[in-house]
């Protein structure tokens, strides 16, 4: 896999232009970073866990080089990481798949589209020293308690295969998911003004002034509507009864579909915005005590769609199958990183460590599949991820000579 990485991304060289702010470090800032992303790709869960494997004469030179780092060193160097290299390095890698045509749509499309979504990655009834940290009052018992915890906002493409993440946010303490989201998407529209044609988001978003902010990027903007938008959604929901509905019918699935065009409701936003609906009804049927039993699976979707003036009108089929695959994509990919590559767990809890071990794992997540998709076509078909990462561990922890990589860590 390293020269996979180092021939077609040149990541050793990447890499090597990682810093962080120890001073006089013993063990290459280079060395920490590959030692994570190798941890984070055959799925070890602690950095004690990662830091005992490198303890192992013989084993993982040729990954992370000859000065191996300690669990304390990688602890250390991650709440020190300049998180700005880390996030430019992460651009530049989705930039990259773009240029070399990695991605395989899901569905015929031309535009590119990313969801904007909540994760939480820590949470504790136990009050620790991060100053970073949420707070909230919880039920424990018969008593509401205080828990602490962190939360994200995090910018994936959807749509597509793989399903690359192209920043990532903490919230601060007192501050909304929105607010948050606008200081993501300002940074990463700012620096790539034409990498998306469009966002999906949750009904959370739908607020007029961060609406506003985003018509700003000229972009699609398609957030699900629900009844807290009491307004709109009954408006929306009252024109349903008397707009032409289009029927379609797939094997045990019906679908009933409205474009109801713009509509006036939403006045705090000072413009005209459009919403599809689709209502899904799928037969499925199993067979229980020597009998077929039949259930019927009723899904009802309202979408919210903002379009910039000038950006022409959108196909509202078209809509419907990017908030589908904002959906398929928080179920599909962010179950897989939590139950798979131990998402939700916090190797360091420190505001700078935790997004930066962030980072690094959506690298590495990223670019294992691509190299499992691209160069293991046949075994990638046959085998679960979790069993291709076992054999990757074999071959990192291997007892080789010579280095993996063309740019050894320094």
């Amino acid at each position: 896999m390293a020269k996979y990485l180092d021939k077609v991304w040149g990541f050793s060289k990447l890499v090597r232009k990682l810093k962080d702010g120890r001073k006089n470090p013993s063990v290459p800032t280079a060395s920490v970073v590959l030692g994570l992303f190798g941890g984070f790709a055959v799925r070890f869960g602690s950095l004690n866990q990662l830091g005992a494997q490198f303890k192992i004469p013989g084993r993982w030179e040729r990954w992370v080089g000859s000065r191996k780092p300690s669990a304390d060193t990688m602890a250390y160097s991650l709440d020190r990481l300049y998180l700005k290299l880390l996030r430019r390095l992460l651009w530049m890698i989705a930039e990259q798949c773009k240029r070399k045509k990695v991605f395989r749509r899901l569905f015929p499309d031309i535009h590119w589209v990313a969801a904007l979504d909540g994760i939480e990655t820590y949470k504790s009834q136990k009050k620790d020293d991060c100053g970073h940290c949420l707070t909230r009052r919880v039920l424990a018992g018969d008593e509401y308690v205080t828990e602490y915890y962190h939360r994200d906002v995090v910018l994936q493409l959807v749509g597509v295969t793989p399903a690359v993440v192209l920043d990532v946010e903490a919230l601060k303490p007192g501050e909304t998911e929105a607010a948050a989201g606008v200081r993501l998407l300002k940074r990463f529209l700012g620096r790539h003004p034409r990498y998306l044609d469009a966002i999906t988001l949750d009904a959370f978003y739908l607020q007029a002034p961060f609406v506003k902010e985003l018509l700003r990027y000229r972009l699609h903007l398609v957030i699900v509507l629900k009844q807290a938008n009491r307004e709109l959604y009954q408006d929306a929901m009252g024109l349903c009864e008397r707009a032409p509905v289009r029927i379609t019918k797939v094997g045990t699935e019906e679908i009933r579909f409205w474009d109801l065009g713009e509509l006036h409701t939403w006045t705090q936003l000072g413009r005209d915005v459009r919403v599809v609906r689709s209502v899904e009804k799928e037969l499925t049927g199993k067979r229980k005590n020597g009998d077929f039993v039949f259930k019927q699976t009723v899904r009802d979707w309202l979408w919210c769609v903002i379009s910039p003036e000038g950006r022409g009108n959108l196909d509202g089929e078209l809509i419907a199958k990017w908030g589908h695959a904002r959906w398929d994509e928080e179920t599909r990919g962010f179950c897989e990183l939590t139950q798979h590559w131990h998402l939700d767990h916090c190797y360091r809890h420190n505001a700078n460590a935790m997004l930066a071990s962030l980072m690094i794992l959506f690298l590495a997540f990223t670019l294992t599949t691509i190299f499992f998709q691209r160069n293991l076509k046949g075994i990638w078909k046959k085998f679960a991820r979790v069993a291709l990462a076992r054999l990757l561990m074999d071959d990192l922890a291997g007892h080789y000579d010579g280095s993996f990589w063309a740019a050894a860590p320094a």
